[in-house]
């Protein structure tokens, strides 16, 4: 089916799920929206968030995607799962595959969260790895700094980036955790430095990468990926207004063939 993939984030985060998508199938076409106006999410209220995302989502479905990734952690789980059964397109979060993954990559069931404070405070993961297996241990951890290091695009100094992760998770160069999730969007671009600074002795769960990876085959067995082999031009709409957002694109995403528009929701959003 030669309709696009849509993608919402309350930012820029859910470029790296963009990002997945477009390395493993460049003939699918995708819609991203990013909710400038409202961003962030994680001061919000759960009901706010709730509705912010509610709304998102159908605007790409009114734009005529086949299926929506709500790659923002908070706006996953403020929704999952009553969206998914209240509208005719497949949607997917983040939260469930990234807990999934966690729970097939550890051997001791002691796993460290690396996210927001919103996400954090939602309790999301918990809730989604417990209700597998109430035997893990999760030590939770917010990083707000990384998303700052990463917005601001400072991470392409390796040696800030390096100062940056060294300073936060110094505390738990020791942990017992064998699993790191990756639990906002975010911080895949400084998996790297993570996976360094753990000597690469820890399993690193990427949450958005298995988002896509659940998204792609479902959409597969249902048949909806598209059959086009043409380059597609993406379609990038900012709910108000993000100025760093298109040079942030370009530096994470090159030589992408889009259009972007701002557009303004308020008298349904606000």
């Amino acid at each position: 089916m030669n309709k696009p993939i849509g993608i919402m984030d309350s930012g820029v985060g859910g470029l790296t799920v963009m990002k997945e998508i477009i390395h493993a199938l460049p003939g699918e076409t995708v819609y991203y929206f990013a909710d400038s106006f409202n961003c962030p999410y994680g001061p919000k209220s759960h009901e706010d968030v709730k509705r912010y995302t509610t709304e998102a989502v159908n605007f790409l479905i009114d734009k005529g995607v086949k299926a929506v990734i709500i790659a923002c952690n908070t706006a996953t789980a403020a929704v999952m799962p009553a969206l998914r059964d209240a509208v005719d397109v497949p949607v997917y979060g983040v939260i469930n595959p990234g807990s999934l993954g966690a729970l097939r990559k550890s051997d001791n069931n002691e796993m460290l969260l690396l996210a927001t404070e919103g996400t954090i405070k939602s309790g999301a993961y918990e809730e989604g790895i417990l209700s597998l297996d109430p035997d893990v241990n999760i030590h939770n951890l917010a990083c707000p700094e990384f998303v700052t290091l990463i917005e601001n695009l400072d991470y392409k100094d390796p040696d800030i980036t390096r100062d940056c992760v060294y300073k936060k998770l110094e505390p738990y160069k020791n942990t017992e955790a064998d699993t790191v999730i990756l639990g906002c969007t975010h911080f895949p671009i400084i998996e790297q430095y993570i996976d360094e600074f753990f000597n690469g002795e820890k399993h690193i769960i990427d949450a958005g990468f298995e988002a896509v990876s659940i998204a792609l085959v479902q959409l597969h067995k249902k048949k909806l990926l598209t059959a086009k082999n043409d380059t597609p031009k993406h379609r990038v709409f900012i709910h108000g207004k993000n100025d760093n957002f298109e040079k942030i694109m370009n530096s994470w995403i090159p030589d992408l063939e889009y259009s972007i528009e701002n557009i303004y929701l308020q008298e349904r959003i606000s």
